[in-house]
């Protein structure tokens, strides 16, 4: 049977995964903590008067400082510490809601990224509202098999965390999920509606360990398939516990 196979947030967008067993998910609601912060890089238009969506381009994220990737993450929710170890060996401890303890770690960043930073950074929280490239409150999720046929036809091993998905689910033919759109869906007790596909950017092109971009994931994509999609969002629908391994179901 199908099966939910991991579940993954990033509370700072663009850095690493905190990696859950067990999650408590509300109606209408992205994962808790799920890129509920952002560092913006230089002056943006963040306001956190009159919090909201502002675009990706205003923050540190892969897609444009593949070097974050060398970033090792920790996250403690109960007390909002974000633990980061720098490649050079250099370990950083901040509270993400308290601006007094966030000099070390952009010093770190700034010598990590050299020009790549604008301007001064800052790191900014919108309550209710995920740094995600869309303003829905949606979740993703990414099919292994997916991944797995993509990895088989470029000839390169493919961590799927690449695509920075929520819900990792396996079990399924590759690329079924694509079929969802528009439908309900059962994962464990909790029920999701499949909302569109996910077109993918450079950021799926670094490699995790080495902060490189080593293949161009988009234009593989397109090469193979026609389309630069991979993985689909979800709405949530009712409150419950998802936990790993809990089993995926399709509406009829």
């Amino acid at each position: 049977m199908p099966q939910l196979a991991a579940i993954h947030r990033f509370p700072v967008k663009g850095f690493g995964p905190d990696i859950l067993e067990t999650v408590e998910l509300t109606a209408g609601e992205t994962l808790p903590h799920d890129r509920s912060w952002a560092i913006e890089n230089g002056p943006g238009p963040f306001n956190p008067q009159e919090p909201g969506h502002v675009k990706k381009k205003h923050f540190l994220m892969l897609a444009g400082q593949a070097e974050l990737a060398r970033i090792a993450c920790e996250f403690i929710a109960h007390s909002c510490e974000f633990r980061c170890n720098f490649p050079e060996g250099h370990a950083i401890s901040v509270t993400l809601d308290d601006a007094s303890t966030h000099a070390p770690l952009f010093e770190r960043i700034e010598a990590l990224l050299g020009d790549q930073v604008r301007g001064r950074l800052r790191i900014v929280h919108a309550p209710g509202q995920a740094m995600t490239d869309i303003s829905q409150p949606h979740i993703s999720l990414i099919n292994l098999a997916s991944v797995r046929d993509l990895a088989q036809k470029t000839g390169h091993a493919i961590d799927p965390v690449r695509f920075r998905g929520n819900l990792l689910i396996d079990g399924l033919p590759a690329w079924s999920e694509f079929d969802w759109i528009g439908q309900e869906i059962a994962i464990g007790d909790i029920r999701l509606r499949a909302e569109s596909r996910i077109r993918r950017c450079a950021a799926t092109s670094v490699n995790l360990q080495t902060g490189i971009r080593d293949i161009d994931l988009p234009k593989a994509l397109f090469d193979h398939y026609g389309h630069m999609d991979c993985g689909i969002y979800l709405s949530v629908l009712t409150d419950g516990t998802l936990s790993s391994g809990a089993p995926v179901l399709l509406d009829g």
